[in-house]
């Protein structure tokens, strides 16, 4: 690294961190701290969905994934762009307009305190050991290659520390002001690391031309070791509905909404953004194997273009967007879960408690988040490529969550006993195939896992609730097809044209 490099890194930083310590607001209530107000636009809640899941950990995983196996990586982001339109037209008008400041909290209200609970440990574990740890794996991977002085237990201690003066500071407020100068930034730089790399290649025709047809195909066989298309039926599908209907790390852009058609418009327009993915991660982690081909490690390739194709400058404008990546997915990650263990666990229990002090109860759980996540993240190493580790853990453990939130929302007749029976089989089902694949007795793709779990926990839910009493529900917590009616019609045509785009970038590749 230059010293322009340096210059340009520290600079963009500052920035980050000065705009996420404007306009704070003196009377903060637990709406503002932790939902903003409730008062996000479209274009808010656009950048922030984007620059959340374009996190450090994706940008290493799937190009990672991409280099060893290709484009077939894409598969998890086009149905995501579908189950983005999904929410967008179909859920967000119950979910918006529940009122409620977490999922957790919707399933209170929809069952019983049980599932609340299981829920909001569920995904405290996940985010705490997944998504937080993951994110600050792959950024002291790529750091600590960059600037070998530091050790990777340093570095992710720092981003910790920068991510986390804004966010238990401002609340969701300042993580919203940040993640539009996040995602600028973290787009130009991955722009930049994918010319730099199809340059290297002698552009796409040549790329395309040494590379074999299977790599550049969406579409595999049923044995591919990334993603045979059994898998795309029936295992990406459910990991997408957790990753976007469930996970309160996106779900909170969507109840930070000033309205429904704002938080419609910032989902579509996240969407759109999705779609510059396959350009600047996958088709990049492709070029690479032609220009440093048997690499080891990797979950190592991205550090590697970044030194060995990028001149002064440049380095750091995409190192710069790399660390803004990686902020941007530790801010919401860590508000998430301090909102969950505030609003689900502390006012539970202390339903009187100040608004005041339950910011404050958020702020201090925040750096908990943090310290716990610092310890756990360099252990990541040891459980293969980063996108494995998160995808294979997620296979096994979302399906009885997603039957549960959705049978709740679409099925009146849903109850609490049925959601618990749902839990207990889909975990109890689970936690079985893992084993008995830890003892090698059966040998099974991870994206064959979900729908078996599901079917398990759908037939859990619907035995047990019909067998059992009838329960008594809100209108306002079940989906109702007559209020979607107020659709405008600018949002159907924008939803219609993400599709056909998206699609097309599925025929084209298959």
């Amino acid at each position: 690294m230059t010293l322009l490099d340096i210059v340009i890194v520290i600079g963009l930083i500052a920035i980050l961190i000065l705009i996420g310590l404007s306009g704070q607001n003196k009377s903060e209530t637990t709406e503002d701290y932790f939902l903003a107000g409730r008062q996000l636009r479209w274009w808010q809640i656009g950048f922030s969905l984007f620059a959340t899941n374009f996190s450090a950990s994706a940008i290493i995983g799937l190009t990672g994934a991409a280099y060893l196996t290709g484009i077939a990586i894409y598969n998890y982001e086009w149905v995501g762009i579908l189950a983005m339109v999904f929410f967008a037209l179909v859920l967000v008008q119950v979910v918006r307009g529940s009122q409620v400041y977490t999922i957790a909290e919707y399933l209170s209200q929809r069952y019983d305190k049980r599932v609340k609970t299981a829920y909001s440990v569920f995904i405290i574990f996940l985010i705490v050991f997944i998504d937080m740890a993951a994110s600050l794996y792959a950024g002291g991977l790529l750091l600590s290659e960059v600037i070998p002085e530091l050790s990777m237990s340093g570095i992710i201690f720092l981003v910790m520390l920068l991510a986390g003066i804004y966010s238990v500071v401002g609340g969701l407020k300042a993580i919203s002001r940040t993640d539009i100068f996040q995602s600028l930034i973290l787009i130009a730089g991955a722009l930049l690391i994918s010319y730099y790399t199809l340059k290297a290649t002698g552009g796409w025709a040549n790329m395309a031309a040494n590379t074999s047809p299977e790599a550049l195909s969406l579409i595999r066989g049923s044995d591919d070791r990334a993603v045979p298309w059994t898998g795309l039926l029936t295992g990406i599908p459910v990991l997408c509905a957790y990753f976007w209907l469930t996970n309160q790390n996106m779900v909170q852009w969507v109840l930070s909404a000033k309205s429904v058609p704002e938080a419609r418009k910032g989902l579509l327009m996240a969407g759109y953004l999705k779609l510059l993915v396959l350009f600047l991660i996958i088709i990049p982690g492709v070029a690479a194997a032609q220009i440093i081909p048997d690499l080891a490690d990797a979950d190592r390739i991205y550090p590697a273009l970044l030194m060995e194709l990028l001149p002064a400058g440049v380095l750091g404008i995409v190192l710069a967007g790399f660390v803004a990546a990686l902020m941007s997915n530790t801010d919401s990650t860590l508000h998430a879960a301090s909102t969950i263990i505030t609003m689900d666990f502390v006012r539970d229990k202390n339903p009187n408690i100040a608004p005041g002090r339950l910011v404050w109860i958020g702020r201090l759980t925040t750096v908990a988040i943090i310290i716990v996540s610092a310890i756990w993240a360099p252990m990541i190493g040891n459980f293969g490529t980063l996108f494995e580790y998160v995808q294979g853990l997620l296979s096994y453990a979302v399906a009885p969550f997603i039957v549960v939130y959705l049978g709740g929302l679409f099925w009146p007749r849903a109850n609490s006993s049925g959601a618990i029976a749902a839990l207990t089989i889909g975990g109890a089902s689970a936690l079985s195939v893992a084993m008995l694949q830890r003892l090698n007795i059966i040998d099974i793709h991870y994206l064959h896992v979900p729908l078996p779990i599901t079917a398990l926990s759908l037939l859990g839910l619907i035995g047990v609730s019909l067998a059992t009493q009838r329960p008594d529900v809100e209108e306002r917590l079940l989906w109702v097809f007559n209020r979607e009616k107020n659709i405008q019609k600018s949002d159907l045509w924008i939803a219609f044209f993400l599709i056909f785009l998206t699609l097309g970038q599925v025929y084209i590749f298959r």
